[in-house]
């Protein structure tokens, strides 16, 4: 993807996202959307004004240096052994033993007050940082009797629908040797053999379980009424109540679990897996979170019984162990829903200490039942086994999760009754070694820490990774709060200066990257430095990364950056403030989940943002600077800690928070081959061709993660490097002494930085009026059916207004309070990569990709410099992103409707249309960024796999690929403006404007700004590929191929012709004009006859679109064909039964291949969806073992051929109906929806989407038939010799050459 992103640096030209698996993510950053603050401004969104993954809660200000309490307790219960911690100067300590707590009182002078007796400066700044914060009023939390816990927090969006998600207190770290994995196995097991949880499908919910390292979750997101109207609340809270505490634990299901998890093993081991294999070990290489990963042992896997199960399951699943989490708009008090949760949870007993786990004959649900039918029947005491099981009566009054029963004393004679079983008091139950305070105990991390190295053939970069890990630091009070402000403008600052290194000529760094956070999955905070850079250009890349970090260190901030980013962060908390209602359910709970486990208040926006308005006027530079000490000492001074930690205790006044921090753990990945000039090279792709698609898409969660194979891959290692390297290149062999070296930097000074000037504004009011006064702007009339009008007034159907400006720009805009005070703005290009030259010149093939790319990297319009530019869009809280696709190049600009910050966007989108700047510099980067893309796709088992089918379907033409180095070695700078200006200006693009504005000032602000481009017409058609599918060869059409590697894995796609989403219904194979069907006429010569009038230019919209009708039980012949035509003739139909049809093959895809057979975890069916491309196809994508790919592959096409014989249901349509139609209602919310909506509404090469289909999608859905999924079906050849396969392997051995011997 290609992207101006004026907070970031991102060297990679086609990162995508990458798929969940049952996953968290590795550390949770809550600032990847821009909606994910919650409750909390403490962490704050990210968007113009982030740059880094900022910390929650990294430092408590007990210890921060600035104005603490005199005496503060802090726990050590989790260090039973500590004798010793580091406290800063200026603070005493005395650890007690019972109970284990460290009370430290300060030392520092008492602060003075008036003289007429009122507080003083100093000791209002005391009070007001020693405030608790305020506590979101609507959050309910409480225990039930059993000790279970539960959190319930009303919220709005989506309206009429909720979340729920039961959290079992136990994961993988809890594990014994022998039981690695379990705690994942359970959860499948549990999960998927619910009969209430599969009840849920169809009603418009969706379920889904994942276990980590110290939860386990399962969770529901649901509406409020059935389709019947029932409640679903309690429905959902009996399914999630049957899932965790009355599970069958069948033997048909253990087996199918088995597999499965096997399967989701074998499906992301990747490099990018193996990647995060060794960062996790490294940097919890003292306790079991490195080695006890969630994915677990497989072989462990496949040896347990079911009554091993069983008991892990009778250990960790109690009630006192679990908490419910509901948000959601549940239109009733929050008293009825803990009534709700009391009367399903509440009637689960609590077990005591001791309580002996289930046998090999013990059944959960049975013994539920019993349970529940002598509570029915009157009686006081369980059944038998529930008795013996629980160790006693069932806790029916006692006192929550720590009570005893009395009643049993007496009855038993004095006979003391165990105490209920409760959850561990810290999760995950780990220590860590940590990076700060004194050198000298013997659990402190040591001075400069060794350079852990991963090297690997199929890594291509070089890269550096510096961690810290620090304690968490719960969040309760306003100088917690504080200390999050200025740490959150540090790591901004940083970035910003990274940037500004990046845009300078052949930069030696691909991204340098600061991140803090804190994980209540890990039990810490971890600050990371992550340098990436060409093998050849490492040593540069850890000097640019080591110089910043100690200009920050040595000189901190300055204060117009201070200014700058703590005005931004004040903006951007004060729209977020605005949104308080506008927050999507499971945002919202995922915040808390996290804040809770981490012990942070959890706060309203509102008073978040008002918290933040008082600590801001706290902050001074003084203070910013000396957190920058502390915080930049890891990543500035590697191997001085010494020095540091004597300086602190010399000056303790220079640093903040915890004083200087360090590494506490390096870790190089390397890659094992480079060319003989020391680039990287592509090591691994072997028989038949490869080009590049898009690169690996980033790291994977632990979740995913099986030691076995870390051990294994060690040993295989071994035997891969010792192999002659490649032709054409040598062993990469970088010493760890070297790094250390450039890591410690001895004698670096680095100066002061020097501050940017900052533009309060892009254009002034003297130019604006010189461009109003000689361009003229003007609106100009829009067609609406049959007529043409100026001002066309707001569609009543749909709340969109429709303009066209006098230069030729369209422009489609809708009201909305999705995001209050927020908005989008989408610029739209026709063109795209089907746009490209065919073959390698100045302008050739990539000049499109590669100009993009290249204003993206530029990132200056006018007289303005990148750095200006983007402080301006961060001050005015503006954000862009330059992409191209297949058929777009598309530019979406976010804003902040107030504060100018509307005016601002467009302000820059004048300049960016009219005054673009071109780089030469640019292009060089954005051609080596496309040259590290290719290479990493021939690496990629999936990427290969998939380039191998497009090129079997599609041939020589490579339009929907990336450029080779000889068509990038041939682009030119003047080439690729002359290609990107023939399709980036007025006569070629379409404006949509979606967000919380007042449409007067839009509608200024349009003619000022978009009025004055200057105006130029659009030679139409614009030039494009002309696609024609191949008919090759078998062995062409149908490829193994094998990738060497130390690790087996395998992949296989299935592609095929599919319909176009757009065409009319005389189109399709065995269809007349009124829709009547001849499926006695559709045969492959008509199918293919079929996609081939498809793949014509598309003709205008004849006559009026009419409202689709639903066929009724009771009706004429005559009235059904004609409610059936018209149906049909609309110009949705196909996109509409397509993703019917997508919705359909998917879930029998995952009940067959993965649930009935065990053969993948991970299998899926799609459709391209063009809207000016006139031809698509369909991909099948599934995962496996080696072993059992061809099995998948052939499960995978027999469904597909199946339709065919096992007609769709009603019942299957009507659940994937109200699987699309709660999506559509969901997504309604989001801006980014809306903006997909209205694009290309005017576009005149995508004439049949019209206002009409905005107003007719939800009918057209409830509208549709089995007969309609039907006949879109029978356009699809699934045929040996009509469809496309390919199967990738990767191993030490290939086993197909196994298989010829």
């Amino acid at each position: 993807m290609d992207t101006i992103k004026y907070n970031s640096v991102n060297s990679d030209p086609n990162a995508c996202p990458k798929k969940g698996v049952l996953k968290q993510t590795n550390r949770v950053d809550l600032t990847s959307r821009p909606r994910l603050q919650i409750l909390s401004s403490p962490v704050l969104r990210s968007g113009p004004v982030s740059v880094a993954k900022p910390s929650k809660h990294l430092f408590n200000s007990v210890f921060d240096g600035v104005a603490h309490p005199n005496k503060a307790a802090l726990s050590l219960k989790a260090k039973p052994n500590l004798k010793q911690l580091w406290l800063p100067p200026g603070v005493s300590g005395r650890i007690y033993d019972s109970p284990k707590t460290l009370v430290a009182a300060s030392q520092a002078p008492q602060a003075s007050q008036t003289r007429g007796g009122g507080e003083g400066p100093a000791v209002k700044l005391k009070n007001l940082l020693s405030e608790s914060v305020k506590r979101e009023s609507k959050l309910v939390t409480g225990r039930l009797d059993n000790g279970m816990e539960y959190v319930i927090l009303p919220n709005k969006l989506p309206p009429k629908r909720f979340e729920a998600h039961l959290e079992i207190h136990a994961g993988s770290v809890d594990e014994q040797p022998d039981e690695q994995g379990m705690a994942h196995l359970v959860e499948h097991v549990t999960f998927l053999g619910s009969r209430k949880r599969e009840n849920l499908l169809g009603t418009g919910a969706r379920a889904n379980a994942y276990t980590d390292f110290h939860h386990t979750v399962f969770h529901v997101h649901a509406p409020l009424t059935g389709s019947v109207g029932e409640n679903m609340i309690p429905r959902v809270l009996e399914a999630l109540r049957e899932v965790a505490f009355e599970p069958q634990f069948l033997e048909e299901r253990i087996e199918k679990e088995r597999k499965a998890v096997t399967a989701e093993a074998q499906m992301m081991n990747t490099i990018e897996y193996r990647v995060d294999c060794q960062l996790l070990q490294f940097l919890h290489a003292e306790n079991n979170l490195s080695c006890r990963f969630p994915i677990g042992h497989m072989d462990q896997v496949q040896r347990w019984t079911r009554e091993q199960l069983l008991k892990f399951w009778g250990k960790w699943y109690f009630p006192a162990n679990a908490t419910l989490y509901l948000v959601g708009d549940f239109e009733r008090d929050a008293k009825d829903v803990v009534s709700w949760v009391n009367d399903c949870f509440g009637r689960i007993p609590a077990p005591r200490v001791g309580s002996p786990l289930p046998s090999a004959t013990f059944s959960p649900s049975d013994m539920a039942a019993s349970w529940i039918s002598k509570r029915a029947e009157g009686g006081s005491k369980a059944s038998s086994l529930f008795t013996s099981l629980m160790g006693g009566g069932a806790n029916s009054g006692g006192a929550g999760a720590g009570g005893q029963n009395t009643a049993a004393n007496a009855a038993e004679g004095n006979v003391a009754t165990p105490p209920l079983k409760t959850k561990h008091s810290v999760r995950p139950p780990v220590e860590h070694l940590f990076g700060y305070g004194s050198l000298a105990p013997a659990t402190a991390v040591p001075s400069q820490v060794p350079i852990s190295v991963f090297r690997h053939p199929l890594l291509q970069q070089f890269m550096l990774t510096l961690f810290c890990k620090l304690p968490i630091q719960p969040m309760t009070r306003m100088g917690d709060l504080r200390v999050l402000l200025m740490l959150r403008i540090i790591l901004s600052v940083f970035q910003f200066r990274i940037n500004g290194r990046y845009v300078q000529a052949d930069p030696p760094f691909q991204a340098i990257s600061l991140d803090v956070s804190d994980s209540s999955r890990e039990g810490c905070a971890v600050s990371t430095l992550t340098i990436t850079a060409e093998p050849s250009g490492w040593a540069g890349a850890v000097r640019v990364a080591v110089e910043e970090s100690r200009r920050v260190q040595q000189h901190g901030l300055t204060e117009g950056e201070l200014s700058r980013y703590l005005q931004a962060i004040l903006r951007d908390s004060s729209q977020l403030a605005g949104q308080a209602d506008k927050i999507p359910s499971i945002d919202t709970l995922n915040f808390v989940m996290e804040g809770l486990s981490c012990g942070h208040v959890v706060m309203s926006h509102r008073d978040a943002h008002e918290a933040l308005l008082k600590v801001a006027e706290t902050v001074t530079l003084s203070d910013v600077n000396a957190l920058c000490r502390s915080v930049m000492a890891f990543a500035a001074f590697y191997g001085q800690e010494e020095e540091l930690v004597q300086e602190a205790a010399g000056n303790p006044a220079a640093f903040a928070g915890l004083g200087p921090t360090r590494c506490t753990s390096v870790v190089a990945c390397l890659p094992a081959y480079v060319d003989n000039e020391g680039h990287s090279i592509s090591q691994g792709a072997v028989s038949g061709r490869g080009a590049n698609l898009n690169p690996a898409s980033g790291h994977l969660d632990a979740d995913t993660i099986d030691l076995e194979q870390i051990k294994s891959q060690m040993k295989q290692q071994e035997e891969q490097e010792a192999k002659a390297a490649p032709p054409g290149a040598r062993t990469f062999d970088l010493p760890s002494e070297e790094i250390i070296k450039a890591l410690r930097a001895d004698g670096l000074t680095v100066t002061p930085p020097l501050d940017i000037e900052l533009p309060s504004v892009l254009l002034s009011d003297k130019e604006v009026a010189e461009l109003v006064l000689s361009r003229r702007p003007s609106f100009a009339p829009v067609r609406v059916g049959t007529r043409s009008m100026v001002h066309p007034s707001t569609c009543p159907n749909t709340g969109v207004v429709q303009r066209r400006l006098a230069n030729g720009i369209y422009v489609n805009y809708r009201h909305t309070d999705n995001e209050p005070s927020g908005g989008l703005i989408r610029v739209l290009f026709n063109g795209g990569r089907l746009a490209e030259k065919v073959g390698a010149a100045a302008d050739g093939f990539g000049a499109v990709a590669v100009g993009v790319r290249a204003l993206s990297e530029s990132g200056a319009v006018g007289r303005w410099s990148r750095e200006q530019v983007e402080m301006f869009c961060v001050s005015n809280l503006v954000n862009c992103a330059l992409d191209s696709d297949e058929e777009n190049i598309v530019l979406d600009v976010h804003f902040v409707v107030d504060n100018g910050g509307m005016k601002s966007a467009f302000q820059f989108l004048h300049l960016f249309l009219d005054q673009p700047v071109w780089d030469d510099h640019a292009v060089t980067r954005a051609k080596a960024a496309f040259l590290t893309g290719q290479k990493l796709t021939q690496k990629s088992l999936e990427r290969a796999s998939v380039e191998r089918v497009m090129s079997a379907m599609l041939g020589p033409d490579r339009c929907f690929r990336d450029p080779t180095p000889e068509e990038l070695q041939a682009l030119t700078l003047d080439g690729i403006k002359q290609r990107l200006s023939s399709l980036m200006h007025t006569g070629n693009m379409e404006v949509e404007v979606v967000g919380d504005f007042d449409p007067r000032q839009l509608e200024e602000y349009l003619l000022t700004y978009l009025g004055t481009v200057r105006p130029q017409p659009s030679p139409l058609p614009i030039t494009s590929h002309p696609l024609k599918f191949r008919n090759p060869p078998r062995p062409e059409r149908h490829q193994r191929w094998h990738l060497q590697d130390s690790d087996e894995r395998a992949c296989a796609y299935i592609g095929g012709r599919a319909p176009v989403r757009w065409g009319p219904i005389n189109g399709l194979a065995g269809a007349n004009h009124l829709g009547v069907i001849n499926t006695s006429s559709i045969t492959p010569s008509a199918i293919a006859a079929s996609l081939e009038r498809d793949a014509q230019p598309l003709g205008p919209l004849v006559g009026s679109v009419l409202p689709p009708v639903g066929e009724k039980a009771i009706m004429t012949n005559a009235t059904r064909q004609a409610v059936t035509a018209a149906r049909r003739a609309h110009p949705l139909f196909r996109s509409v039964i397509l993703g019917l049809l997508a919705e359909i093959i998917n879930s029998r895809l995952f009940t067959t291949v993965r649930d009935t057979l065990g053969l993948t975890y991970d299998v899926d069916f799609e459709t391209t969806m063009f809207d000016r491309i006139r031809y698509s196809w369909f991909m099948v994508h599934v995962t496996s073992h080696p072993s059992q790919i061809e099995a998948a592959l052939n499960a995978s096409a027999s469904v597909l051929r199946d339709v065919a014989a096992q007609p769709i249901s009603r019942h299957e349509l009507l659940r994937a109906k109200t699987t699309l139609l709660t999506r559509h209602d969901s997504d309604l919310k989001d801006n980014n929806y809306w903006i997909g909506l209205l694009s290309h509404l005017q576009n005149p090469l995508v004439p049949h989407k019209v206002l009409d289909c905005l107003r007719d999608l939800k009918a057209m859905y409830e509208c549709a038939t089995v007969e309609d999924v039907s006949l879109l079906y029978a356009q699809f050849d699934l045929r040996d010799d009509a469809i496309f396969t390919c199967v990738g392997t990767s191993g030490s051995k290939n086993p197909l050459e196994a298989a010829t011997k």
